[in-house]
This record gives C-alpha cells, sequence and structure tokens, in this order.
C-alpha cells in the first residue's frame, strides 16, 4: 500500500514522458504524434474496462457485528476526550467511527509512533501488569482494547506476539503471557468495563 502511495506520482511523471519530442521525436517522424498517444490510451482503457467490470460486480456489505458494537459502546459510554490504544487497526475504526483520540495509527510511522506502538503491544508480552499499566499511563491512555485473537494469533511459526516478545525481551520468557492473565483476571491494575464476544476493554486503574 505505501509503495502505490509513494509510486503512483513518479509512473505518472515516467509516462509523461512518452509524449517528449525530445526522447522520442525520431517515432513522432514516421507516425503521427496523435496516433500514437491515442492508440497507447485504446489498449490501457481495454484493460481498465475489464478491471472495473470486475470491481463492479462485486456485491457485498461489509458486516462487523463485535466492532460495532464496540464502536456504539466507544460513544456512548466515555468520554469525548477519553484515550484509546490497542491493535492499529482496531485503532484506525475507533479513531474514524468515535473520533477520540488515539496513541497508535497504522496509516502513519515514525521513530515516536514506533516507540509508543511497542508499549502498547506490551500486553501481549510476558511483562507484569503493573509495568505495562505505567507505561500506558504515561501514553495517558484511559482505555484499552484487548483482543482475545491477537493472544493466540499465529500465522507461522516464529510469528505470534508471544515469539516475537520472547526474542525482544527475553528476560521474561519464562513468565505467563500477561493477555491470558488478563484475560482471566484484568485486577488490580485494569478493570474490564466492556466485553462482547471478540473485544475487551480494559480501563487503566
Amino acid at each position: 500500500m505505501r509503495l502505490k502511495l509513494f509510486l503512483t506520482p513518479h509512473m505518472c511523471v515516467m509516462a509523461s514522458l512518452i509524449c517528449s519530442r525530445r526522447l522520442f521525436g525520431w517515432l513522432f517522424y514516421r507516425v503521427r504524434f496523435e496516433n500514437v498517444i491515442f492508440g497507447l490510451l485504446t489498449v490501457m482503457s481495454i484493460q481498465g474496462f475489464v478491471n472495473l467490470r470486475g470491481q463492479w460486480s462485486i456485491l457485498g456489505e461489509f458486516n462487523n457485528l463485535p466492532q460495532e458494537e464496540l464502536i456504539e459502546w466507544i460513544s456512548s459510554s466515555t468520554r469525548a476526550d477519553a484515550v484509546f490504544a490497542g491493535a492499529m487497526p482496531t485503532m484506525a475504526s475507533v479513531k474514524l467511527s468515535t473520533l477520540r483520540p488515539i496513541v497508535n495509527h497504522p496509516h502513519y510511522e515514525d521513530a515516536d509512533l514506533r516507540a509508543r506502538t511497542k508499549i502498547v503491544y506490551g500486553v501481549y508480552s510476558r511483562k507484569s501488569a503493573k509495568e505495562v499499566r505505567d507505561k500506558l499511563l504515561q501514553l495517558h491512555v484511559n482505555y484499552y482494547i484487548l483482543e482475545e485473537a491477537w493472544c493466540v494469533v499465529r500465522t507461522k511459526p516464529g510469528c505470534s506476539m508471544l515469539e516475537i516478545w520472547d526474542l525482544e525481551d527475553p528476560s521474561n520468557a519464562a513468565n505467563p503471557p500477561l493477555c491470558s492473565t488478563l484475560l482471566q483476571d484484568a485486577r488490580p491494575y485494569f478493570t474490564v468495563v466492556f466485553q462482547n464476544s471478540m473485544y475487551r476493554v480494559l480501563k487503566v486503574a
């Protein structure tokens, strides 16, 4: 996605060079300039129209009831200035739908945001609840959105959150996973204020 974002302008600039008489003047002496451009546009339009028809044929409606319940609860039960933290994909939806402040966002990246995201993802490590709570308070987080799937998801060996954290933080590798502990009992450093089949909102105490 980011490569598309940054390389599309370059592609447009390079494509515009086709119209350069300095570079392709030798071709325009043999074939009319207008015919070359018209031919290129025609060839591209054929595939473009096929792509458009394919996209138009897709019918359906996005449905994520647990997330809708979460968004509705946040909108109705939290203050407008309440600060949220959690997995980056979920934070994008929270920001877009509720306008609540968030501490990490998937559509922007710099060194400070990476550092904040590492703190936020500490919930899925083996650190102590107190240590993670204290760091979240330093970010002024009021609510943490905990997702059970992130505790157990493992796309391939070595890529789960716990496996990554064990490499990053070997000193805590013998401790139990914090997210599993919080799912059983979040007290005393967190309080469960909302829960459904997918999300659990923890108030940072």
